[in-house]
């Protein structure tokens, strides 16, 4: 494991509850942002707040997945001597 995988991880799993907190809890600001904000005129509101668990989900998973090690087969890990 390098040493700038654990941030990364870190990173990704805050973000990950950042947004999980958006999609469950009242804090409508995010709501504004560009994209959300057409979803939720064409879709509603229910389905905005499906794209942000969506955006946790994705985000929570690649945090899990970078602090594990997980790898494509094409990417090798560097041995710094």
């Amino acid at each position: 494991m390098k040493y700038d995988e654990p941030l990364v991880g870190l990173l990704a799993i805050v973000l990950a509850l950042v947004c999980m907190v958006i999609a469950v809890g009242r804090w409508q600001t995010p709501y504004r942002l560009r994209t959300i904000a057409t979803i939720c005129e064409r879709f509603g509101k229910p389905a905005a707040r499906s794209v942000w668990l969506v955006l946790a989900l994705a985000a929570f998973g690649s945090g899990i997945a970078i602090l594990s090690g997980v790898r494509p087969g094409y990417a090798e890990e560097q041995v710094v001597e």
